[in-house]
């Protein structure tokens, strides 16, 4: 198989361009019902700081501007959201641009009531979404001109809107959530390992793969090298209409090689995909994309990022 050939198999295990978009009916009545929410929450019982009412029926335009640098997310789902609130949002950039910190990121017009009940809502929604795009990005380019890309995980706090800021900056989404792909994990494992049937595993696989024929992979996680050896011999004898992933979970990036090329001199490479996770930073990830895994999922793209900065002011006051 050629590299080009494995990187549309990845692609197709590890995005999800198609769901993660706002032409989607299901992900734009998400993001449209997140915001609501976030925004519901917000106001409770009223905005009681809009007072006296007939000082912000005016109507005027306003901007969002970036007090740092960053790679945008959630852009287009804020004027999505925003256009149903009787305002107007224009923007000179889109999902995925650089911006440079001065620059205005959004106009938006319309009454001034109705900006100020928005504006906390979609400036969180926007600084959280911008801060994991441009923490993928930096990863992302770190492993430039490697084979290798970077994939989210599921320790995420806004699900599918952290999903679509990886792509914006570049990543793969992997798993959206329990639905799509299967992992077998160190608990999964362990509770077949414990059913005393010694093919509890072979079983599971095959159950999986005759119940949920559109997963966009099975994955199984390994933590050292007889596990590896053990998931080679069962994935010997099983096929499927997706690929299998093995995760080396917390594997030295210098131990992985020889692993892969034991894959390839039992002439599997070509039906496993493989996935580096654990602990993996800025500073360690290059080490693991020259290892030769085909995807790297960093949990720190979504559990702990730093959000960018962005003001709303009004243009006329």
């Amino acid at each position: 198989m050629k590299q080009s050939d494995r990187n549309q198999v990845i692609r197709h295990a590890f995005d999800t361009d198609i769901e993660l978009s706002l032409d989607n009916v299901s992900y734009r009545d998400y993001v449209g019902d997140f915001f609501s929410r976030m925004m519901d929450e917000d106001i409770g019982k009223g905005d009681a700081s809009l007072t006296p009412e007939q000082s912000y029926e005016t109507s005027l335009k306003a901007k969002i501007i970036a007090k740092s640098s960053a790679v945008i997310a959630g852009l287009d789902e804020t004027i999505f959201f925003i256009s149903r609130k009787k305002l107007t949002a224009t923007s000179p950039f889109k999902n995925g641009d650089a911006i440079e910190a001065g620059k205005v990121l959004l106009h938006i017009e319309g009454k001034v009531a109705e900006i100020i009940t928005i504006e906390r809502t979609i400036l969180n929604i926007l600084q959280r979404l911008s801060g994991i795009a441009t923490a993928t990005r930096s990863y992302v380019e770190r492993i430039s001109e490697t084979n290798a890309f970077v994939v989210g995980t599921r320790k995420t706090l806004w699900g599918l809107l952290d999903k679509r800021a990886i792509q914006c900056g570049g990543g793969l989404t992997h798993r959206l959530g329990l639905h799509d792909a299967a992992m077998l994990k160190e608990n999964h494992l362990a509770i077949l390992r414990k059913s005393k049937n010694p093919d509890s595993l072979k079983l599971a696989v095959t159950e999986m793969i005759s119940a949920y024929p559109y997963l966009r992979f099975i994955e199984i996680e390994v933590t050292n090298t007889d596990e590896y050896r053990e998931m080679l011999g069962y994935m010997k004898n099983i096929t499927a209409p997706f690929p299998f992933v093995i995760m080396f979970d917390h594997f030295a990036p210098e131990d992985i090689p020889a692993l892969i090329a034991e894959a390839k001199a039992k002439k599997l490479y070509n039906h496993i995909l493989f996935e580096a996770s654990g602990n993996i930073s800025i500073e360690t990830i290059r080490d693991y994309a020259e290892s030769g895994v085909d995807v790297i999922s960093i949990g720190a793209l979504t559990h702990s990022v730093t959000s960018a900065d962005f003001s709303l002011l009004f243009d006329s006051i």
